[in-house]
């Protein structure tokens, strides 16, 4: 009897047990497929680029020109602005003219974009042990700024030719030179390490840029709605308003470095033919403080702004569309 009173009081224990393990079964299938191959945020980041730099290339050789424009620059075009430099260099160049370096440009923001956020994706994950999404602002500035420099020391060779090939000038007839005929020439004369002008400058460039680019889309995304309340459109609204903010934040932080950045790396091409930019700039031997300093002196603090605006529009809304797709893609996995 008394066997036969404690047979049924053990089932329901039995019953419980079983969905306690099966529930823990389920866990642990859904935490390993919820788990995002490593890769994951080069691709995702990569695909974004190419999208991003398909729409915003004009914007680039823009910035670029007016960054080697001001006084005392014989060979400057001397814009006035963003609007009247698209449509001087639409007038002397052609259409074209505005998708000047795009290849070396591709072959830049592939790489760049992806490590910038695998890079991230790895140093914020040593930083910070609770969701990625919600690291601390410092440590997302500490990680961000480790990413950028990471990533720096691997695209400095295209960043050099890309820049090379959006400065050149074509009047006329004149064919642009192709991206392997400006490697070879810079190889040539300079050596390898011509292909690393300007590395201080693209180290700092990049490790400012990156601190404020994910610091600042992660804190506006930590304002974002939730629960029920966010659902998709909201989610993709969020994305791209936090996207815009981080684009606008890394110009303003990043502006000074990347003027230095492009006078420097313009000189590397001096041994192109017909590139009068390049061979203007190759005499001037100066460093990332010495350059900052005489842009200072020269023409007032201002000077470390130039192209600004133009840096703004390719990054705000080109940021917008990074952070959107980058967001979206991982979703996928």
């Amino acid at each position: 009897v008394v066997s036969h009173i404690g047979a049924p009081q053990r089932i329901p224990v039995l019953t419980r047990d079983l969905d306690v393990a099966q529930g823990v079964g389920v866990g642990a299938m859904a935490a390993a497929g919820s788990k995002k191959p490593p890769w994951a945020p080069f691709a995702c980041g990569a695909v974004a680029a190419i999208a991003e730099l398909s729409l915003m290339q004009p914007l680039d050789v823009v910035k670029t020109r007016m960054h080697l424009q001001g006084l005392g620059v014989q060979t400057g075009d001397n814009f006035g602005g963003t609007w009247a430099a698209v449509q001087g260099i639409r007038q002397a160049e052609g259409t074209l003219g505005l998708w000047r370096g795009f290849v070396p440009g591709l072959c830049v923001v592939i790489p760049r974009r992806g490590f910038k956020f695998l890079f991230y994706d790895a140093f914020v994950g040593l930083l910070w042990k609770g969701e990625k999404g919600k690291a601390p602002f410092a440590h997302s500035m500490l990680a961000g700024g480790m990413a950028g420099g990471a990533e720096a020391c691997v695209i400095t060779p295209l960043e050099c030719i890309k820049i090379a090939m959006q400065s050149e000038k074509a009047c006329g007839g004149s064919a642009p030179t192709g991206t392997l005929a400006f490697a070879a020439a810079m190889v040539r004369t300079g050596g390898i390490a011509s292909l690393y002008t300007g590395l201080a400058a693209t180290v700092t460039k990049h490790t400012a840029h990156s601190m404020f680019y994910f610091a600042a889309f992660h804190e506006t995304k930590k304002l974002a709605p939730k629960g029920q309340e966010a659902g998709p459109v909201v989610k993709i609204g969020w994305d791209l308003g936090a996207g815009f903010v981080a684009g606008c934040a890394a110009a303003t932080a990043n502006n000074p470095f990347d003027v230095v950045k492009t006078r420097q790396q313009v000189g590397a091409a001096s041994a192109v033919s017909n590139h009068a930019v390049a061979k203007e700039f190759s005499v001037a031997k100066r460093s990332l403080v010495g350059w900052m300093m005489e842009l200072v002196r020269t023409e007032g603090p201002q000077a470390l702004y130039k192209g600004y605006f133009a840096k703004v529009a390719r990054l705000g809304p080109g940021s917008a569309l990074i952070f959107c797709m980058f967001e979206q893609l991982m979703a996928l996995f």
